[in-house]
């Protein structure tokens, strides 16, 4: 889908395993004789091409489908789209199926450079042998369009794409799809289409400083593209939890849900673009594995202390939203979005009815725009309205919009000047943080000069916790130092190339028995 992959690409400098020539060779099979299984297989990964939903980041306009140049942005810069077509001089005319396979399974261009990870090889990873040939019969067959793509912007070190060794170390887990056998073939047909094609922990699993997904938090949600991709694991706060199978198939296919709920934002692009073209039996079972994830939540109710905030909000609410969104939160069929049980607005975090009210909405389809509130609403205002927003009409979700988060977001809300603004660093636990902490800023700021320096850093943390894994470690002391760069008054793309190049050298010390 379209700017999907705004998480921030974090260059990191250690040797990754070399191509598996046994996975290649499994997957370069003999392509079928006949001319009808020929079109048979192109038919087929034409359709898996679309779940895959390969067209939206490779095609920047309708005229050129393929042929590249969009572009993905991020915090750090911009991420161009690559020309997939057959065209030998600025596509991939050239590549055999082989250097396609080699690609999608273990994020390696054709010339042996490493692909950031915008390119979700990480989940294509999971892709069929069968499947795998089907693709590339379809893609092979794209004609050919010159079309040069511009060059990425990333800041120094970012640049550096043979960085990206250690990060596929630490991330990328190679290895087909494996059933589960005590699932039926419905659910495991799900689990295929979600885990490896739909690549949806992309967008829903959290990640880390270095930008790695955090496994422990799968599909729990995560902020992208200025939105927050709900909860859909397995948790009670999922936002699932309200749906039955039939209603989350609809749902994917036409982005309508139940208590005229709509979709926006980049899921909406993942529907227009891939969703609606699968099979209803294909979105069935995705639903079916989907739902599996989800349990109904134990209704969340406000103290008694929190009950003024929630008023103030409901008077919010009633002078700049109740006109259009009614005073039952149920909006206005095929006009205004419900409210009311929306899983963008009842998802664990605030961040999409936050950054909605600051930036508002063009508008879509049949859908009106709604304007910014962000120069007529002040921080306090906004985290009272979308408590109380997230928790009128029946929504249960947890009253935790701050006028602090609501601050930080506003920064990001499209509505304000660009400049330097502080990044927020992650929020790590205590137990994780304090090692690192110890370090004074100007140690740290040294050590990211000094491999001696660096190394007796990572040392003084492993003493505090033996047990802390390599990524762990990486993500401590990273985190110490983006506290300290966040100070300077510099971008928020040199930020993070600084910091990033800080993580690169954490990488460097060898760290045994992690």
């Amino acid at each position: 889908m379209k700017n999907k992959f705004m998480v921030p690409v974090f260059s990191l400098l250690l040797t990754a395993g070399s191509a598996s020539s046994a996975a290649i060779a499994a997957a370069t099979q003999a392509a079928p004789k006949s001319i009808a299984e020929k079109q048979s297989l192109v038919a087929r990964g034409e359709y898996l091409a679309r779940a895959a939903d390969c067209g939206s980041c490779h095609t920047q306009s309708k005229d050129k489908p393929f042929a590249g140049g969009l572009g993905l942005q991020s915090a750090f810069g911009t991420i161009y789209g690559t020309n997939i077509t057959s065209d030998k001089a600025t596509g991939i005319g050239t590549w055999t199926k082989a250097d396609f396979v080699r690609a999608l399974r273990e994020g390696i261009r054709k010339d042996g450079d490493y692909l950031y990870p915008a390119m979700p090889y990480t989940s294509y990873t999971k892709i069929s042998d069968a499947d795998m040939d089907a693709l590339w019969a379809y893609i092979s067959k794209i004609p050919p369009i010159r079309n040069t793509i511009p060059k990425n912007t990333l800041p120094f070190p970012l640049t550096i794409r043979s960085g990206m060794a250690v990060w596929q170390s630490l991330y990328l887990k190679p290895g087909r799809f494996t059933p589960n056998p005590a699932k039926d073939a419905a659910w495991n047909r799900g689990a295929y289409l979600v885990e490896a094609f739909g690549h949806c922990s992309d967008c829903h699993t959290p990640r880390n400083l270095a930008q790695g997904p955090e496994s422990a938090h799968l599909l729990t949600g995560a902020q992208i593209e200025g939105w927050y991709a709900p909860d859909i694991s397995s948790d009670s706060s999922s936002a699932l939890a309200y749906w039955n199978v039939k209603d989350l198939a609809k749902f994917l296919k036409t982005g309508n849900a139940p208590d005229n709920a709509k979709v926006f934002g980049p899921m909406q692009e993942v529907v227009h673009d891939s969703l609606r073209y699968l099979t209803d039996s294909d979105l069935q079972a995705m639903a079916i594995y989907l739902k599996e994830q989800s349990t109904r939540p134990t209704p969340v109710k406000a103290s008694k202390a929190y009950l003024p905030r929630l008023q103030a909000g409901k008077l919010v609410y009633e002078n700049n939203c109740a006109s259009c969104h009614q005073s039952n939160g149920k909006g206005i069929n095929s006009t205004v979005p419900a409210l009311a049980k929306n899983d963008a607005v009842t998802a664990t975090e605030p961040y999409n009815v936050v950054m909605a009210i600051l930036e508002g909405f063009k508008p879509q389809g049949t859908w009106g725009a709604m304007g910014s509130f962000a120069q007529t609403l002040s921080d306090d205002q906004i985290s009272e309205v979308a408590n109380y927003i997230r928790t009128a009409w029946g929504n249960d979700a947890p009253a935790n919009a701050t006028p602090w988060s609501v601050g930080n977001w506003r920064k990001d809300a499209t509505v304000q000047a660009t400049g330097p603004a502080a990044m927020l660093c992650p929020n790590l636990a205590d137990d994780v943080i304090a090692p690192a902490l110890k370090n004074s800023p100007a140690g740290l700021r040294e050590a990211a000069g000094d491999a001696g320096k660096m190394a007796g850093l990572v040392s003084s943390y492993r003493s505090a916790r033996p047990s802390a894994s390599e990524a762990e470690v990486i993500e401590a002391l990273s985190t110490a130092y983006c506290r300290v760069v966040t100070t300077q008054n510099i971008s928020q793309a040199r930020m993070g190339a600084d910091i990033a190049d800080f993580a690169n050298r954490v990488a460097q010390v060898p760290m045994r028995g992690s």
